[in-house]
């Protein structure tokens, strides 16, 4: 038995850079193979996609952003 979500993102990892290209920053919906749609923001892509879907039935992910590295700095301040 597959994991929930599973080929969504097998399918995800395989459209992604192509994806991001455009469409960097924004949220892509998928479900099974198919792509729901490019939204700007999650509660746009909730609005839209749980319409007609069941919420955890659908792949939500930001294009470009999960595999980018971010540092991360802490300030000291002098004494």
């Amino acid at each position: 038995m597959s994991k929930p979500l599973e080929m969504e993102y097998e399918f995800y990892k395989e459209i992604r850079d192509s994806l991001a290209q455009e469409h960097c920053g924004k949220l892509v919906a998928i479900k099974g193979r198919e792509v729901l749609g490019i939204f700007d923001n999650y509660r746009a892509a909730a609005n839209e996609v749980y319409v007609e879907h069941k919420r955890g039935t659908v792949l939500m992910q930001e294009l470009g952003r999960d595999y980018e590295i971010v540092p991360s700095f802490s300030v000291v301040e002098e004494q």
